[in-house]
């Protein structure tokens, strides 16, 4: 939750304020350049073992002592 926050704090997530299929907000993260591709892409921050797993596990151990 709290890198969750962060990313809205940083505008790195925004709540797009169109409803989804499923009649619940959705969440959109902004486009970042893939310098390999030349092509856009929101993998970069996309939340997966790559991308967060080490501060996700410093969080955890943090909050476990």
């Amino acid at each position: 939750l709290e890198r969750a926050i962060c990313l809205f704090q940083r505008g790195e997530l925004h709540v797009d304020d169109q409803i989804s299929t499923r009649g619940k907000a959705t969440a959109k993260t902004p486009l970042k350049l893939n310098k390999v591709s030349g092509k856009e892409s929101s993998t970069a921050l996309a939340f997966s073992e790559q991308n967060w797993g080490a501060c996700t596990r410093q969080y955890f151990m943090s909050v476990n002592k």
